[in-house]
Order: C-alpha cells, then structure tokens, then sequence
C-alpha cells in the first residue's frame, strides 16, 4: 500500500492519503466507476481500496449539502455573485471563501459548485445574477480570491461553466458559432478563465452544456489544447449535470468526471468501448488519475458526516459586510439619503418584499436561509418610536402562484402543516405518512420508504381558513396525474404533463394548474391534492422527479392594493419602496424577455412618487432594469441585488447612514433594451438558422461597456456607484518597471508596469473608495482595440480628509497584448497608450513585447 502521510500543498488544501497512488490497483470496472457520479450530489468511491466518495454541492451563495434547492432546508444565505462583484473588493472575497467553506463542511460537502464565472454579456440572460460581471478581469480576480479562501480551508471549488455559457434558452443544445481561436473567445470570454487560473487552483472545472463552434463543451478540443496543454491546468473536468454527451468522444477530449449519476453515457457503456479497444489506456488512467487527485485534495473526515446549519456571528458578520460593500446607491437627488433620523421622520415603507424579502436568484443558486430579518423589522429597530414607521403591502409581484402560507394550515393534530401519506397502487393503507410544515413533496433520485420506482401515489391533506371571503385562487404544480378536492368535492385535475428535470427544477410555473374558488372567511375548509406517480422510464437516462406542490392564494386588487400605498405616503414624510425582481423572474432555466418592470410595480411607484414628499427607490435585481418609466419621479435610487439573508439589515443600515455606500456596478446599466443601448439586442437568445439552435456574439469584443457605440446610451456606466463621502484623485504616476524573468534565467516575458495615484476623501465622513485604472489605445492603432478596459482595480477606506498614495501593479502585456487569430499567438500592440484614474490621466509608452502563449 502507499505511503499515507498528511501532506500540505501549495494550495493550501490538505490530504491524508495519496489515492492517485492506488490506481494501478484498480480494475478496470472500478477505473470506470470513479468516472461518474454515484447519485445526484455525490460521486462514486471504491470501498476495497477505502476511496471515499465526495459530496458535491452548490453553490457559493449558499452550500446546500444532499439537498436541491427544492428540499433546502436551511443554509447560509450569502448575497448573490451580481452584489459580491459590486464591492469590487478582492480581500473580503478571500474571507468570503472561507466562510463558504465553513459551510460547506457543516454540510459534508468536499467540493463546492462554484463559482459562475460566465460573463454578462445580455441583460436578459436569467442567470447572471450568479455570475459576476461583464468584465473578464474584474470577474477572474474577484473570482480567484474565492476559490483561494474555500480551498485554503480544505474545501474544494469547481469553477463553472467552461465556456461561453451565456444565455439559459435551450441551453443544453445551444452552438456558440464562434471559434475558440477568434478574438471574441480569447479576449472576453476564455481570458476570464485566464485571470482566475494565473491567481488560483481550482480542483475542478465544470464544462458547460452548449457547444461551441460545433463542439459541446463537455467534449471541446480547448479541454485539452488550451486548459491542458497551454495553460497546464492539471484539476479534475467535471460535466454539467447530464451535460455529458458522448461516451467515448467525452473521455477522449478530455472530461474526467460525468455528472450526476446514476451514470448515462460511462457505466457499462464505457466498460464495453474499452473491451472493443475503442478508448486507449491513456486516455482512460489520465482521466482516472484526475479523479483521484479531486479526491486526493479534497477527502476530509467530514465525508459522511450529519449535515448541519450552523448559525454564527462570524458567517453572520461575512454575510452583512458583503451586501453592504455590494450594494450600490445610483441617484441621490439632493441628498435624501441617508435618512435624517435624528428627526424622527415618519417613514412608509412600501412593497410586499418589506415583509417577504427577495434575497436570492432562482435555480441551483437559490438558498432557503437559516434566519430572515425583513426590512420593516429593520427600520422599526433602527427608530426611536416603532410608530415612525407605517407599511402597505403594494402590488403583487408574484409570477407563480405562491405556495399555500403555513399560518393557513392546520394538520390533524391541529398545529400548523400538512399531513401526507404515501401508497401503492390498488392500496388504501399508506407506506409511509409524514406530517410536513411545507404543503409540497419532492423525491428527486430519493424516494420514500417502501416506495417502488413505480405505481404509487401520494396524499397531500390539510385543513385551511381563509381571512376574508371572496374568490380566491387554488393552484397545484405536480409532475404526475393529480385530482385536487375541497370538502370531498374535486374542483381540479390534469393527467401527467409532458415536462422536463430543467422544467421541474427551475420553471415550475410550466407545471401550473389553477382553478378560482369562492370561499367564506374564518370557515374551515379540507383540501386534499392526490398525485400519482410518473413513469421513471426515460430515453435519454436522466432522473424523473415525482413532487407536487399546493399553492393558494386570496383575492387581491392591484388598483385596491395601489390606493391604500398612496393613503399611507400622504401621512408620511418619507417613502421608501421595496421592488424589483424575485427568483420567480429572474432564475438558472430560461432567460427574461425584457428589462422593464411588471407594469403594475411601475403604477405602484409613480402613483406613490406623485403624492410623497420624497422617494427612495430600492431593487432587488441581478440584472439591470429599464428605470425610464419612473427615473425622475423619485428622489434616490439603490440596487441592492439579491443581497442573501442579512440583505434587509445592509440596507436599512445604509438608508439611515450607519453604512456608507460603497459598491460599483459590475455591469453597464443600459437605458433601454434596444440595438443602441445593448450590442448583443438582436443576437439573444438562440435562433434557428436552419442548423439548430445558435447564438452568435456578433459585437464581438464591442461587448458591454467596451462598446463605443452603445456607451452614450447606458443609463449608469460600469464602476458606477454613490457614495456619502466625496473623493478626489491627483498625482497619477505610470512607469515602466523591471522584467519579469520567463522560465529561464537569460529569458524576459515581460515587464511590469508600476501604477501610483493619490486618493483623498474631501468629506466629513469615512469611507470606501475603488480605485478603477484603465487603459485606453493609441490613437493611431490600426488592429481595432475596445475604448477602455480595465487593466486593474483595488478598494481602499478613508478616514475624513484623510490622503493614501495607491500602488499597483500590471502586466505590460495585459494591455497591449491581443489575440493573433491567424497565428494563434498572443501579440503586442505597440504605441502610446493612455491609462486613466478617475479623472486623472498618464501616458505609457510600449514598445515590442514580441508573441507569446500560455497562461
């Protein structure tokens, strides 16, 4: 046997044993076995040898454990990626990394799903709120530094999705027509890749579902001819959850582990390919000796422990200090913010997520918290007198039709809940009963004891009373046959719908049936939703979920709703409303169709901004919205993202002054979503040209604000954000330093380029400044450069009038350098370039840095 002392790598993650050194004793249905996943969070172990097995989970948001986002019963609710990329703060993101990780192994999980480092490159796409931003460099370093914080506490990061993943509209069939050897690939979306891997390790990456240029990711040739071969990048490549396409197409290129399981395309399908000689033992022990490296960096004695939610102050602290570093403050009209609160103004506070707060995406980035403060307990702690606050619910928002509210419910036993039981077929005697405080079920690869894979049902049972009368609305989500019943009588059914695992998991609004119901206030009513089984059989091998859902919701006006808002502002000094977007909008699955805000929000505000003295605008959303509806009726406007579950106290805190706004959008808010505003308008989603489905990124590099042509229509430009205090920048330095020696010795690659600037708060108040540097051409350049880019950034905090003179450091080549496509080589554009901070601007002079490769 080998050697098994502990051992510290570089990485900083720790090993107790050496598995890649038992590979030569595994047989080959065991080699097989580790290249797929044993189930849907965990992969495949070889007991004989004491291999364990890992845990998998998402997301950096918050680590769920065995658990999909459907079943979350608790975690740690961080913000969302769009809010951590808006504090533009590198440092905090490293501790940021740690406190996932602090998570992840309450969970037993080894290796964490994230982070997203796809690129905004539309603000339609309904996933961007879990990557970062529409820029490569700030997304790689923000990025790297989480990966460095998990990985140092002796959790691992999978970085996802390489590459091009940029639009949810069938995603999993999708063809980027863009090769990986254009300008477009390697500048923007691959160099994003670049950033983070020159700063960090990551264990593994995860392929994404598209294709690109006619290669799906999970079998592209860039796995091996420039993750391995020119980057050496030498992690575990995992599949997307059944993105793997291929069996031995997929191991050839290069994709080491398939995901989930049970497995699809490896199994006895790859056992058979290698008996017939059609997979080489190359191929095949490099792949397996990469998953017993993953396993290697990252097997803990925290495998198979019980998961757990573990509320602490520091994970408490972390969450509270990203939001606040993340929110950003975009209009301030005569500085209403922040709140004078020494004279007890009267404050409405406006909108249902005052109560029922927005705080995360949809998807396998959605997180149930552990605790939730809401904003109107915010504001009513931070008064003196709990009166100074009055509340309206507003509009609603809703997409779906909500789950049915526990207060509604009773059980048997007479306290809050559901009570469910689960039969075969032809039997009236139940399995299994549970009583749940959720009115749904959800058996995802998991089913309940004494349960067969098929030929069964499920009983959902409870007892609600409505508080006013009217027509209310029942609603029922279910994959299989259902009959829904009120007092015996059935008043709603469908056979099984035709659906997918992505509609189940991330567009349940697909699986809807709804029904109006007269109803009589405080009468008790029995509700009885009996679903079957769906058949578990499927062509393409992936899981069949079986869940239902009971959903209900009372009669609502929005023209009612709007007047009783506008009669509590007229009693008050100040209006603060609380809209925007939910998981319900925007969510891993599909992507939005506009930018603007449901109509009935948008009458909600103007009608509340037209009587108010002052308005305060706050959105949850992770991308942009189209505010030209009601730009000018409000006083001041603050994107708070989906800012995780100590969201409401970051912004209540930064409301009433006790923080200091401090974030920077990490993405161009354009005006409008048009051909002027957004260069990517007419290519998103996916149209078919005759050859599937197909996205092409014709802006090319024009993508965001590197755009001269949409940069006059974004409404704020990226690294835009308010602050309280005022900053000034002078004495900006630029300066060519030492080379940075290559490989050997007598060989120079390139030289670093030295950056001071001095950084003044002019205020009476402390605070945040980023510090952003940009270069911009020469003039006379004949290859076509974007107008600026960012080539560096830090985040430094002020005392009142206090001066730091900031230093940074570049690569030359980091900015002269683009991407040769004809000779497949990194190349210097030579000639004076402008580098700018603020207002500040220096010119740096590049001569030839010659052609080079690699990372």
């Amino acid at each position: 046997m080998p050697d098994m002392k502990a051992v510290t790598r570089q990485d900083g993650l720790k090993s107790e044993t050496h598995f890649v050194d038992l590979l030569p004793l595994l047989s080959v249905e065991e080699k097989v076995s580790l290249l797929s996943g044993a189930t849907f969070t965990t992969t495949n172990g070889v007991e004989r040898l004491g291999i364990p097995a890992l845990q998998v989970s998402d997301s950096i948001n918050g680590v769920r454990g065995s658990q999909s986002h459907l079943e979350d019963t608790g975690t740690a609710c961080f913000p969302s990626s769009t809010c951590l990329a808006s504090t533009w703060n590198t440092n905090l993101m490293q501790d940021f990394g740690k406190e996932v990780a602090f998570q992840a192994k309450a969970k037993s999980v080894q290796v964490v799903l994230g982070p997203n480092i796809n690129l905004h490159r539309d603000p339609r796409a309904g996933r961007n709120f879990e990557a970062f931003s529409e820029d490569p460099l700030l997304t790689g370093q923000l990025a790297a530094a989480i990966v460095n914080g998990i990985q140092s506490e002796g959790v691992g990061s999978c970085v996802k999705h390489f590459v091009a993943n940029e639009s949810e509209t069938v995603r999993r069939r999708y063809n980027v027509d863009e090769s990986g050897d254009s300008r477009t690939m390697r500048e923007i979306y691959l160099r994003t890749f670049q950033h983070l891997l020159r700063r960090a390790n990551p264990v593994s990456i995860m392929t994404a579902y598209n294709a690109l240029d006619g290669n799906f990711c999970s079998q592209t040739p860039l796995i091996k001819e420039l993750l391995r071969d020119d980057w050496k990048y030498n992690g575990c490549m995992m599949s997307d959850w059944y993105g793997t396409k291929s069996t031995n197409g997929a191991l050839e290129a290069g994709l080491d582990l398939e995901m989930p399981g049970p497995s699809v395309f490896r199994g006895s399908k790859l056992v058979d390919a290698i008996n017939r000689d059609e997979i080489t033992e190359k191929s095949l022990n490099s792949a397996v000796a990469n998953v017993l490296q993953l396993i290697d960096r990252t097997a803990t004695a925290d495998i198979g422990k019980k998961e757990q939610s573990i509320i602490c102050d520091r994970t408490s602290s972390m969450a509270l200090k990203a939001a606040s570093e993340g929110i950003v403050l975009l209009k301030n009209n005569q500085n209403v913010l922040p709140l004078k609160m020494t004279s007890k103004p009267k404050i409405a506070l406006i909108g249902t997520a005052a109560v029922k707060p927005s705080i995360t995406g949809g998807g396998s980035a959605c997180a149930k918290p552990q605790y939730l403060r809401t904003p109107l307990q915010c504001f009513q702690h931070a008064c003196e007198d709990p009166e100074q606050i009055s509340f309206a619910h507003g509009i609603n928002s809703r997409y779906a039709v909500p789950s049915m509210p526990i207060d509604m419910m009773k059980a048997r036993d007479g306290l809050p809940g559901v009570n469910i039981e689960y039969y075969l077929d032809g039997e009236e005697v139940p399995v299994y009963s549970e009583r749940s405080e959720q009115p749904n079920v959800v058996m995802l690869g998991r089913l309940k004891p004494g349960l067969p894979q098929n030929g069964f049902y499920y009983v959902i049972e409870t007892n609600i009373t409505v508080k006013t009368s009217g027509t209310h609305k029942f609603a029922v989500q279910a994959t299989g046959e259902f009959t829904l019943s009120v007092d015996g009588a059935e008043i709603l059914s469908k056979a099984t719908p035709v659906m997918t695992v992505e509609d189940f998991l991330f567009e349940p609004k697909k699986l809807e049936s709804a029904i109006d119901f007269q109803m009589e206030a405080q009468r008790p009513y029995k509700v009885t939703l009996r679903t079957h089984s769906r058949d578990v059989a499927s062509a393409n091998g992936e899981l069949s979920p079986h869940s239902a859902k009971l959903c209900f919701e009372e009669e609502h006006s929005d023209r009612a709703s709007i007047a009783e808002a506008v009669n509590v502002v007229a009693h008050s000094d100040v209006s603060v409303i609380i809209g925007g977007r939910t998981h319900e909008h925007e969510s891993e699955g599909f992507d939005m169709k506009t930018m603007k805000l449901p109509e009935n929000q948008v009458r909600l505000i103007k009608a509340v901004s037209s009587v108010s003295e002052k308005t305060v605008l706050v959105l949850h959303c992770g991308n942009p919205v189209d505010v030209s509806d009601f730009v000018d009726d409000v006083d001041a406007i603050m994107v708070a993202h989906f800012p995780g579950q100590e969201g409401a106290q970051a912004m209540v805190d930064i409301l009433t002054g006790k923080t200091n706004p401090s974030g920077k959008l990490a993405t161009t808010w354009p005006m409008h979503l048009d051909e002027l505003s957004v260069p990517s308008f007419g290519n998103f989603p996916a149209k078919d040209f005759g050859n599937g489905p197909t996205i092409r990124y014709r802006e090319g590099l024009q993508m965001g604000y590197r755009s001269s042509k949409t940069a006059p229509f974004a409404r704020w430009p990226f690294g835009y954000g308010l602050s309280y205090s005022s900053f000034k920048f002078a004495s900006l330095e630029v300066v060519s330093r030492e080379a940075i020696s290559g490989p050997t010795s007598d060989e120079v690659t390139d030289k670093a380029v030295a950056i001071a600037v001095d950084v003044q708060n002019t205020s009476e108040i402390a605070g945040y400044e980023v510090i952003q540097v940009y270069s911009e051409p020469p003039i006379d350049s004949q290859i076509w450069r974007p107008r600026r880019e960012l080539i560096a950034f830090t985040k430094v905090w002020l005392e009142p009038h206090q001066t730091k003179r900031i230093d940074l450091s570049v690569s030359q080549r980091d900015i002269s350098g683009y991407w040769d496509s004809l000779q497949k080589c990194w190349r210097s554009l030579n000639g004076t370039y402008k580098i700018t901070v603020e207002n500040c601007a220096a010119c740096l002079k590049i001569e030839d840095a010659g052609t080079w490769n690699g990372l």
